[in-house]
């Protein structure tokens, strides 16, 4: 085999480096933020109302609450049940 049939690669220099870690640096920085801006959104409660919207606020997150357990529990059993040998 000879040398000169081999792909070249071209050389990269600790400059190279230092700047494309600062690119991602920065990329890893900006999604950050828009990660939290995102969660922010989804899970910061609404501020609290008075009187009856108040009341209906509350009444629809134990509703959300509940609904998310009865889902939680009907896929723990459906998982359960792959998993559990039945007698005959």
């Amino acid at each position: 085999m000879n040398n000169n049939d081999s792909k070249h690669t071209p050389i990269i220099t600790l400059e190279e480096i230092a700047r494309r870690k600062a690119e991602k640096r920065e990329e890893v920085l900006k999604a950050k933020t828009q990660i939290t801006e995102t969660l922010r959104e989804l899970f910061v409660p609404e501020e609290n109302k008075g009187g009856i919207e108040g009341i209906m606020q509350h009444v629809n997150t134990g509703i959300a609450v509940y609904d998310g357990v009865m889902t939680g529990i009907k896929i723990m059993r459906k998982v359960r049940s792959y998993f559990t040998k039945k007698k005959k």
